[in-house]
Formats: C-alpha cells, sequence, structure tokens
C-alpha cells in the first residue's frame, strides 16, 4: 500500500514538473497572478471598421475599407516584463476571421508589432507574451487586429459582427501558464496549406511545446517511476507500457478528430446550403483567380506552347497562379537563373516587388537580371510581357 501511495505521488510529480516546465513556471511561482491589469473593450477606441459600445463590451459590426478590422487603447507606459500573460475575450467571433495582436513600444513609437494569435471563439483564451516576438522594454498601446483568414476564408463573405469583451494583462502565475498550454494544444486553429495531406501546424507565434514529446516524455518518465518503485517483472512492464501507448494514441487521435471537426465546421459555414456554382467562385484569393482567368482567356488567342515565367512577392500566389494556368507551360521566374529563356518567352508579373518593368528602358529587372520585353497585355494587376525577339 505504501508503495503504490508513494508511486501515486512520484507519478504526480512527474506531470506537475512536465507541465510546470512547459508552462515556463518554476514551483516558487504563485497559483495565481499577483498582479492583472483588465481593459475592458469599451475603453478600446475603433481604428479600423465600426463599433458601438455594449455596455462594458464593444459590438464590431463592420471592416474597413482594406477588410480589417482594428480597435486599440494607449497605455501608460507599461512595463512588458511586468506581465507574461494575456487574456482575451470574445463573444460569437466567427470560424472565417482571424484574430492579431497589435502593440506598440516606447523605444519604437512608429513601429506596429503584429502577433497572430489563437482563435477567441467564445470564452477566454490565454497566450504567454514572453513567446510573442518583440514583447519587450515598454508598450504604450494595445490592440485586437480582425481580418479573413489567409487563403481559407474570402473577404467578401468572411466577416460577421461579434462582440469584443475585455482583456487582462497578468503577471506569470500557475494559473496563467497552465491556461496558455490549454489554448495552445486545444485551441482551434483553420486550415492552413499543410492540410492537403495533414491538419498542418497553427500560425500562432506563441505556441507552447508540443503536445506529443510531453505525453511520450512523461509516459515514458511514469513507467520507469512504476518500474522500480513497484518492482515490476519484465513481462509486467511490457504489458503496461503496451496500455499506456495505447492510451497516449487515442488521447492524440481524439485531439486529432477534434481539430479536425473543428476545420470542418469552417467549411461547412462557407460553402453549406450553397449552389456547386456559388461554391466555385467562393474562394479565398478571389483577386488571384480573376487575374488567371484574364490571362487565359488572353492565352486561349494566343499559339499554343507558350512558355511563361511567373514571378510575385507570395509563395501562395506563385503556387496559385501555376496551378489556375494549368495546363499552360508555366515556370517560376526566381528558378531561371543565368539560363537562357526560350525565344518569345511570356513573363508574368503580379503583385511583385522583387521583379518590377523599368518603362524607360523597356526592361524587366529584378534578382541582379534584366530581361528586354514588350508589354502585351495586363488586368486584375496582372503584367504580362513578351521576351524581345533576337534577345537570349
Amino acid at each position: 500500500m505504501i508503495r503504490r501511495l508513494s508511486c501515486t505521488l512520484i507519478v504526480m510529480a512527474i506531470w506537475l514538473a512536465l507541465i510546470g516546465w512547459a508552462a515556463g513556471v518554476r514551483w516558487n511561482t504563485p497559483l495565481v497572478p499577483a498582479q492583472c491589469m483588465q481593459l475592458h473593450a469599451n475603453a478600446f477606441h475603433v481604428v479600423m471598421g465600426a463599433g458601438v459600445e455594449d455596455e462594458s463590451a464593444m459590438r464590431v459590426g463592420a471592416v474597413g475599407d482594406n477588410g480589417n478590422a482594428l480597435q486599440s487603447i494607449p497605455l501608460p507606459n507599461v512595463p512588458a516584463n511586468r506581465y507574461s500573460t494575456l487574456r482575451y475575450h470574445f463573444s460569437g467571433f466567427p470560424r472565417t476571421l482571424e484574430l492579431s495582436l497589435v502593440f506598440r513600444r516606447a523605444d519604437a513609437p512608429n513601429d506596429v508589432q503584429v502577433a497572430t494569435i489563437p482563435w477567441p471563439g467564445d470564452g477566454w483564451r490565454s497566450i504567454a507574451l514572453d513567446k510573442v516576438p518583440g514583447w519587450r522594454g515598454e508598450i504604450t498601446e494595445l490592440g485586437f487586429a480582425e481580418y479573413a483568414t489567409p487563403q481559407v476564408a474570402p473577404e467578401t463573405s468572411a466577416f460577421q459582427p461579434f462582440r469584443f469583451d475585455q482583456v487582462e494583462l497578468c503577471s506569470r502565475s500557475w494559473h496563467g501558464g497552465v491556461a496558455a498550454l490549454r489554448t495552445s494544444w486545444f485551441g482551434y486553429s483553420p486550415w492552413s496549406l499543410l492540410s492537403i495531406s495533414a491538419l498542418g501546424p497553427q500560425r500562432e507565434v506563441a505556441q507552447a511545446m508540443p503536445l506529443i514529446p510531453l505525453l511520450v516524455l512523461g509516459g515514458g518518465l511514469s513507467l520507469l517511476a512504476a518500474m522500480l518503485i513497484l518492482r515490476w517483472r519484465r513481462h509486467l512492464f511490457m504489458r503496461r507500457a503496451a496500455m499506456v501507448a495505447l492510451i497516449l494514441w487515442v488521447v492524440l487521435d481524439l485531439r486529432w478528430l477534434d481539430d479536425f471537426h473543428a476545420k470542418h465546421r469552417l467549411t461547412e459555414s462557407l460553402y453549406a446550403g450553397k449552389p456547386w456554382n456559388g461554391r466555385q467562385h467562393l474562394i479565398a484569393d478571389q483577386d488571384t483567380a480573376f487575374a488567371a482567368d484574364q490571362i487565359g482567356f488572353w492565352l486561349a488567342s494566343q499559339p499554343p506552347g507558350q512558355h511563361i515565367l511567373v514571378a510575385s512577392d507570395s509563395k501562395y500566389t506563385l503556387l496559385r497562379l501555376i496551378y489556375l494556368l494549368l495546363p499552360q507551360n508555366v515556370a517560376l521566374l526566381q528558378q531561371v537563373g543565368v539560363q537562357a529563356l526560350p525565344p518569345d518567352s511570356l513573363i508574368l508579373l503580379y503583385a511583385s516587388t522583387q521583379w518590377r518593368y523599368d518603362a524607360a528602358n523597356r526592361t524587366i529587372v529584378g534578382g541582379g537580371t534584366s530581361y528586354p520585353v514588350d508589354p502585351v497585355f495586363d488586368s486584375g494587376g496582372a503584367y504580362l510581357y513578351r521576351l524581345r525577339a533576337g534577345t537570349p
């Protein structure tokens, strides 16, 4: 009996130590925050979009012309090292929107720091501020920005009204550290590009230690402690290890299924109840699709087998353009290097600052290279040029 009680206490101590380590707290860290700064939403100013006071909260009812909403509040030079946990509360926050923390520092008043934070949903969410890049010095302004989930939700239909309730800046504590772990491990995160074959990583910058290594380490140490204290024989140890592995597998699988279900709810909110034609055009990158359609219509009037080199600052946009222009012969301009381009090649610039057209010299310049070209077509922010005849 004493051995079992000792084993139970040691196993509990192992998991408590691991959770504290992952949460960034120590044995002498207070259970609850010693300091908390409460900021009610009605004290925030609407910078983008539209919002009205609702008692101590704010109802955000519209986004600005750029498709974003932003609320902020000035702070009296708050020391960042005094507050290590951010707690925020929203109600009715749509899955089609993403949330970012926005703040300024006294040492860089003209620079705005922006960090994507976990989706708030309904209820309290927490993040560890000491893991947010740029959270240092003295904070002079704090705010939240809401916008359509990138690469998932179209801006034209992403926004739905929601209520912004309250924010708290709290000092380090076990309660805050564990709450930040729970938000990071079990909070909802939308689809990403890697979700084609897997759930994909979270977008948030203030992520905690991954759950899987912690469970494996905790399970292994617990088994080792039980084997030494309870003096398990080898065959009993193997059976217990298999049982623990099965339990951990089930826990992780249930977590995976819960996350998959949450992601599927986003898909349903976007496409459920809409006809196929409506779904086909309800895409996140409508501008890119429109530009690709216009280029495709122009290419249909040209001889087949055109070589098209695409340049854009965004890797996502590059991949989308290549996909949308299929079955055309499309490649990346930046991968050409010093190789000669095929005669009459076409160069497509879309949302590109690394490559630009020099009208005075009639050349495309970028990456230390220039190409003599003639403009042939432009539409929807896409500019198409043809390599001048007789040039390599």
